[in-house]
């Protein structure tokens, strides 16, 4: 349909449009004309993604000289991207139907090259860094130079072919997702994942990954030329701190830190192999470096594929390189100097907590450095020392790049955001587990180059309650701060809090009762009450991995798993993605069969992020707990320092925002579209507090009665009972 909204004709490729769609599409015109940022809660299955599509592509081509705009749509996964390049598609085809070919978009998705990958060696290498690499050795400019003059080195045929020819060629208007890209590669000898990068350039509409834009060492390869016209959104963002608080942090083990030193000793033989063999090239680069020529600048020549600094693009230093690690051996030197005094921190036997100041000035007194700032040069002078001897596998130097991130973060934000974690012990099974932690404990900083260089940055999602802390966090003024409620024809979202159990046990995750067995034994009866009851999918969600342990085990003690698996197939979720995937696509055929299935999965896990249970693979979720984060965690309540001293954020206001956003993510997962209907139970007491449903979307706030917010077992199940037959009754009518 066509509609105009407010002076906008909007091109929406469906003969209806919700209210909310329609409320949803005017608070977001209103933050492009403002040209500021948004905050929009859009309730699950209500169709956000073709409302953000329909809203913003007719928005820029509404205007003259519409190629000046992109939008730059931001997913969490692969599988999100694919879903948004499909309604893409639609809405390409609708508009042909009114404009042929005249004012269509040309959208393209872009992976990593593990997703998108043709060479028949590489692709099928199973870590991503390893497949990066692989990539360079076959790649890089002194590689394709030795072959041209030996025939024996190999080098990649697609991407010469894209040198050759694809770097030339433009993709006519459509929408290209990965799949197309790989097919076009095949037919026509080109590098898929070099001509999407480079369609990137003339594309109306981008589709990737999150990192693209918010880790700075992939943005500063990608992303460096948008413009600050363009549209960006961030789809899914109920957990976007933590992406930007990941994407700055820095973790080492025993395991890096050993191999590193290995890797610093073949770098230092190499370093004398090219003194001994050819030593002009170390010396060309040594005259670079004293003609004072960044390294920066020096490592993003064109035609070499290195990966950015890890701090952000205002923290690069564009000045001389410091005299004390101008030469390959002083430099060398000096990281070895930065992996003792890692290797002392992690021979203590207790957690300490320090300063990156504290660290770095313990590395410049070690190393006889004139300076802490030297100590910011550390990762680019290690990719130009890389370059300069041509190492063609740069995986084998993987734990080395590690330890050069740790100290160059680390002195460049030596006062405020970041603090220094050391952890002997694993804190959840209490095993000898050294890791050291360089923490982000600010989310604002890998965001705020996007907010500070994009008129307009959309945050969105499903779950995104309270609107007013994602500004707060992440340090932006929002024009526009937006929820909506779900309008139905029919309640088909049915939530319930059960309070006590069949015995009148409180319900609880809580810490105290979690040795209660009486605890365990009504969330099992619980489970099996349900499971003999409602048809299809049953999925269930804990707080943690070590919970689940724990209560599956008593289950496993108490005969409730034997009992459970008489009336529905059971599977697990597991800490590893293989087994985790494994375990939800046996879930789906379980459904399928018609024997009913029940998935037992944890809260901020693969099934809780971006794994939709619509239909019957979702008939009813059952969140065992309130997901708290650990409290005790020593880098959670730095965290939570940091937000209180400097944001106004108090603890447990952050602890309870956490966990809500997270218990709606997982309860969410049920609903996919109108037509869709499940049961939510929330089975903790706590849940029935108003300081707790206060914070759940008003989406599912507004179904949310008081009379079900304090049930017993056979309460609610009697409730749910009802709410799936009046349902299903509803569905064949």
């Amino acid at each position: 349909m066509r509609f105009n909204l407010d002076g906008l004709e909007v091109f929406f490729p469906y003969e209806s449009v919700y209210p909310e769609q329609l409320e949803y599409m005017r608070e977001l015109k209103k933050a492009l004309d403002a040209g500021g940022h948004a905050v929009l809660e859009m309730p699950s299955g209500t169709g956000k993604t073709i409302t953000l599509l329909s809203l913003i592509t007719s928005y820029i081509l509404s205007a003259r000289g519409a190629d000046a705009r992109k939008l730059v749509y931001c997913t969490r996964t692969v599988e999100e991207m694919q879903k948004v390049l499909y309604e893409m598609r639609i809405l390409s085809a609708y508009r042909r139907q009114y404009f042929g070919s005249a004012d269509e978009l040309l959208c393209v998705g872009l992976a990593s090259r593990r997703h998108l990958c043709i060479h028949e060696t590489v692709s099928n290498l199973s870590e991503g860094y390893d497949i990066d690499s692989a990539c360079r050795a076959l790649t890089a400019p002194w590689i394709r130079d030795s072959a041209i003059q030996n025939t024996d080195v190999e080098v990649c045929s697609f991407f010469e072919g894209y040198e050759n020819e694809g770097k030339e060629a433009i993709l006519k208007a459509g929408v290209y997702d990965l799949a197309e890209f790989r097919r076009h590669g095949t037919d026509r000898g080109w590098c898929p994942y070099f001509f999407a990068r480079r369609m990137l350039t003339f594309a109306n509409v981008i589709v990737y990954s999150y990192h693209y834009l918010l880790d700075p060492k992939v943005a500063a390869l990608v992303s460096r030329d948008l413009t600050r016209d363009a549209i960006v959104v961030f789809d899914e963002a109920h957990n976007i701190d933590n992406v930007c608080i990941e994407s700055l942090s820095v973790n080492i083990d025993e395991s890096i830190l050993g191999r590193s030193r290995a890797c610093l000793g073949r770098l230092a033989r190499a370093v004398e192999r090219s003194k001994a063999e050819d030593a002009s090239r170390l010396r060309e680069e040594y005259e670079r470096i004293m003609a004072s020529v960044p390294l920066a600048t020096m490592n993003a020549v064109a035609g070499s594929e290195v990966r950015g600094p890890p701090v952000l693009p205002e923290d690069v230093l564009h000045e001389a390189v410091p005299t004390e690690i101008r030469k390959a051996e002083n430099f060398l030197a000096v990281v070895q100097v930065v992996i003792n005094v890692l290797r002392s921190r992690m021979q203590l036997n207790s957690s300490v907590e320090e300063s990156p100041n504290r660290f770095v000035e313990e590395i410049v007194r070690e190393g006889n450095l004139e300076d802490k700032k030297d100590l910011r040069f550390t990762s680019d002078r290690l990719t130009s020392l890389l370059k300069t001897l041509e190492v063609s596998d740069w995986s084998e130097y993987r734990p080395l790049h590690i330890v050069s991130d740790f100290v160059t973060v680390a002195a460049t934000y030596l006062q405020n955001g970041f603090t220094i974690i050391f952890e002997p012990f694993d804190s959840y099974t209490d095993d000898y587990k050294p890791i050291l932690q360089l923490a982000c404990l600010d989310a604002s900083l890998a965001i705020r180059p996007v907010t500070n260089k994009f008129r307009t940055v959309v945050i969105t999602s499903g779950t995104i309650s309270p609107l007013d802390f994602y500004p707060r966090m992440l340090s932006f003024r929002a024009a526009v701060a937006a929820s909506f409620n779900m309008s139905l024809d029919r309640k088909c979202v049915c939530p319930l809090v059960i309070t006590h159990g069949g015995d009148q046990t409180v319900l609880s995750s809580k810490f105290q009762d979690r040795s209660n067995p009486a605890v365990a034994r009504n969330y099992g009866d619980a489970l099996l009450r349900f499971a003999e009851r409602i048809p299809d999918g049953l999925v269930v969600f804990f707080p943690s991995y070590a919970y689940m342990s724990d209560i599956v085990s008593f289950w496993q003690d108490n005969d409730v798993l034997n009992e459970l698996q008489e009336r529905k197939l059971v599977f697990v979720e597991t800490q590893d993605p293989a087994e985790a995937s494994l375990a939800i696509a046996n879930f789906r055929k379980g459904c399928d069969s018609g024997r009913g299935a029940v998935l037992l999965s944890v809260a901020r896990g693969k099934a809780a992020e971006g794994i939709d249970f619509d239909g019957h693979y979702g008939r009813c979720v059952i969140l065992f707990g309130v997901p708290f984060q650990y409290t005790e965690s020593k880098t959670l309540r730095a965290r939570m320092e940091y937000l209180r001293k400097n944001y106004q954020v108090r603890e447990d206001d952050f602890l309870v925002f956490d966990a809500m956003r997270q218990a709606a993510q997982c309860v969410g997962r049920v609903i996919r579209n109108k037509k869709d209907y499940g049961v939510m139970v929330f089975a903790d007491r706590r849940f029935s507090k108003h300081n707790l449903k206060s914070k759940l979307p008003k989406w599912i706030g507004q179904f949310l009665t008081d009379q079900n917010s304090d049930l017993q077992t056979a309460t609610a199940l009697a409730v749910a009972r009802k709410f799936l037959l009046d349902m299903s009754q509803a569905e064949e009518q």
